[in-house]
């Protein structure tokens, strides 16, 4: 497929970009997980210090060659930092629709984001994959990608809101203001 155009976020294109997730949290088995808006998604992807960046993939409308653009996916993308290597960049999510798949969007999108962190001199590309997700396990590997979990033993670790806030006012006392 070569009528597709990758592009940069735009506060306009939010409320699809919630849908999306949707579908995506949705395939992954986990639609109650989602609580981000398109406010959120505006607040913090836009401004003077945004936390996340995103690509949009689009098509043509219904394949005319001067229709309308659709969108068809994402790639949502942070900058990080490794004490080992320096600069990262993290690859939240990469979101092809299911009937646009195979089409070489995912690739591109991929391509967009690795080529934006090697521009940002980003030492490594990093992200998680649901270890059921031999589709996407498969796309990575065949781009060079290193299973983290089976080949270096990794284990990924969280805490979500309630366990972060109990977590910090416990052991506030401990920190030592002013450093």
């Amino acid at each position: 497929m070569s009528d597709f155009r990758i592009r940069d976020l735009q506060p306009e294109d939010c409320r699809e970009l919630v849908n999306m997730i949707k579908e995506l949290a949705e395939f992954e088995g986990l639609p109650e997980q989602v609580k981000i808006t398109e406010e959120t998604l505006r607040r913090d992807g836009f401004g003077d210090r945004p936390f996340y960046q995103c690509l949009i993939a689009e098509v043509r409308n219904k394949g005319s060659q001067d229709g309308p653009w659709l969108t068809v996916g994402y790639a949502m993308y942070f900058y990080s930092y490794g004490t080992w290597v320096g600069r990262m960049i993290y690859l939240e999510d990469l979101y092809i629709k299911p009937q646009y798949r195979g089409k070489g969007i995912g690739t591109s999108m991929m391509t967009k984001v690795a080529q934006i962190g090697v521009e940002n001199e980003c030492q490594r590309m990093q992200w998680v994959v649901l270890n059921w997700n031999q589709g996407a396990i498969d796309f990575y590997k065949k781009h060079d990608s290193i299973d983290l979990t089976s080949d270096e033993k990794w284990h990924l670790f969280r805490m979500e809101r309630e366990e972060l806030r109990k977590f910090a006012t416990l052991h506030n006392q401990t920190v030592v203001k002013g450093c």
